[in-house]
């Protein structure tokens, strides 16, 4: 018996020895090289194509620079993208990430662009566990908690709907007339800005809608052009445009030669605050006599804005379009929280807040709110200039206090 326990005592320490002399894996090293597909979901065609294409750009950039670092710290990891094209609707958006994620195996998507697209993919992403980082999504309708889409840069247009309020008050209109486009974006920040006004004293909001993605709105702004007419002899009005950018041309086709909508002041939805609008000399003439204003999220710098636009301008030969930065840092909030979580939708769901909360991005840091949504909103207020030939800022809306300063 005593022999044996001998034998067993030496066969342990030769064990022990055997497992000092054997390689110890760092904690989190990995066996060999690995790459991780990144899924993205724009439109790169359609009326927002333009917007999609830019943003796909953006991504394109993030992931090459992150390539770029990882390789240089010695890591063998690499990122990779899939795309699809989401054709600007919510069917489009439903087909594309589940294009992504069948064909390449991504677990996280950049995308969608607007709230439209980001609803009509979230049934597929909440059944299958796959996160959304939507850059640039921000209708009310939208903000969901404990779901697998987050709206990490541009805040939710309650705070918009807020600055309109707050713009209309100080200006003193007592009717507002709104063009606004019929999806979750248009319905949802005018009913906020319609329940505000009304509840501060003032007076009737008449609404002309429109589908999305109009050939043409010449018989939406007619009615416009009615309402105006109808209301303006009850106090001072004004015109709120929620629109896309191209329906907004569109609009304006028929609008810059109507004499009774050129009467009142107009506002406008911030992607609006754009070149394209002030293209057309008799579209610019008239922005700038009735006034346009726009409410846009604040490009405030911090130390990663002008690296960001200097390396974009290098690689594309172009400066970005507006928002494009959203898709940038959207694109590096989800790898970096892919490189703590790894490429498991559920992980990743659970670890994005901690590593959105603690990222500074191109134009502010990003904070979440319990919905998964930006809950820091800066806005400039910006304004046509008399000559019509840019858009110069008038003023801010800071969300934390609800405030606009005018300069």
């Amino acid at each position: 018996m005593k022999r044996n326990t001998a034998w067993l005592a030496l066969a342990l320490v030769a064990l022990l020895v055997l497992a000092a002399c054997q390689p110890v894996q760092a904690p989190g090293e990995l066996s060999g090289p690995q790459t991780y597909v990144l899924g993205v979901a724009q439109p790169f065609t359609g009326a927002l194509g333009a917007f999609g294409s830019d943003f796909g750009r953006g991504i394109e950039l993030a992931v090459e620079q992150m390539n770029a670092q990882l390789s240089a710290a010695g890591r063998p990891i690499q990122f990779t993208i899939a795309s699809a094209d989401t054709e600007g609707t919510g069917e489009g958006a439903a087909r594309a990430v589940q294009t992504v994620v069948q064909s390449s195996g991504a677990q996280v998507v950049v995308g969608p662009l607007t709230t439209g697209e980001v609803l009509g993919a979230k049934q597929f992403a909440d059944e299958n566990k796959i996160v959304l980082v939507a850059p640039a999504s921000s209708a009310p309708a939208g903000a969901i908690p404990d779901d697998y889409i987050f709206r990490v840069m541009y805040p939710p247009d309650t705070f918009a709907a807020q600055a309109f309020l707050q713009i209309a008050l100080a200006r003193g209109y007592e009717q507002m007339a709104l063009l606004q486009v019929d999806d979750p974006f248009g319905n949802g920040l005018a009913e906020i800005f319609i329940e505000g006004f009304q509840a501060e004293g003032g007076g009737e909001v008449a609404v002309v809608k429109y589908a999305p993605d109009p050939t043409e709105l010449s018989g939406e702004v007619t009615r416009l052009s009615a309402e105006v007419a109808r209301l303006s002899p009850n106090g001072n009005t004004a015109v709120l445009c929620i629109c896309f950018l191209g329906d907004a041309q569109k609009a304006l086709q028929v609008a810059s030669v109507d004499q009774t909508l050129a009467t009142v002041d107009w506002l406008g939805a911030e992607n609006l605050v754009n070149p394209e609008i002030l293209s057309d000399p008799a579209h610019a003439a008239f922005l700038a006599q009735t006034r346009f204003t726009v409410v846009t999220t604040t490009q405030r710098l911090t130390p990663n804005t002008q690296p960001f636009i200097d390396a974009f301008t290098a690689k594309f030969g172009s400066a970005p379009g507006p928002f494009t930065n959203y898709a940038y840092d959207a694109a590096n909030i989800a790898m970096l929280t892919i490189l703590a979580a790894g490429n498991n939708g559920e992980s990743v769901q659970s670890m994005l807040p901690f590593v959105a909360n603690h990222y500074i991005g191109t134009a502010v840091q990003t904070y979440l709110d319990e919905n998964g949504d930006q809950a820091i909103a800066y806005y400039s207020i910006q304004q046509v200039d008399e000559d019509g030939a840019s858009f110069v800022e008038i003023g801010s809306y800071d969300g934390s206090s609800n405030t606009v300063t005018f300069n």
